[in-house]
């Protein structure tokens, strides 16, 4: 009965620990991946010398050429396949063909999970600040 008492106790504290770990895991692993999109995007731009327009949701992450074709160069899935919820204060950011953003300076993209959040930061010139 003593051993069945410590095991409850190890495990009420062991638990809720866990769960915190595991979602700051999947901010993390979200938060990554959608910097990685925003990045290889802003790469299809100065590639293909041609404005994209990056879309931000929480079920997609899309990168659309803006040409004349509005062709879809990149897409994944959003950060929801993790059960993490985005926010962004504008969903869609664009980037001109020589890297610069464009007109989405300073768009904050927030992940978040139970208590553990990241935030992503766009710049003027197109880079991506992790918070």
């Amino acid at each position: 009965m003593a051993v069945l008492a410590i095991v409850a106790i190890v495990a009420g504290i062991a638990v809720p620990r866990a769960a915190g770990w595991a979602d700051r895991a999947a901010v993390r692993r979200a938060a990554a991946e959608t910097a990685g999109f925003y990045h290889r995007a802003r790469l299809e731009a100065m590639y293909r010398s041609s404005r994209v327009r990056v879309e931000f949701d929480a079920d997609s992450l899309r990168a659309v050429l803006e040409d004349g074709s509005d062709s879809v160069v990149l897409a994944r899935a959003g950060p929801s396949r993790h059960r993490v919820t985005l926010a962004a204060t504008r969903p869609v950011v664009r980037i001109h063909p020589n890297g610069l953003g464009w007109g989405g300076a300073n768009t904050r993209i927030v992940l978040r999970r139970g208590a553990a959040a990241e935030s992503l930061t766009t710049s003027r010139l197109g880079r991506l600040r992790w918070w």
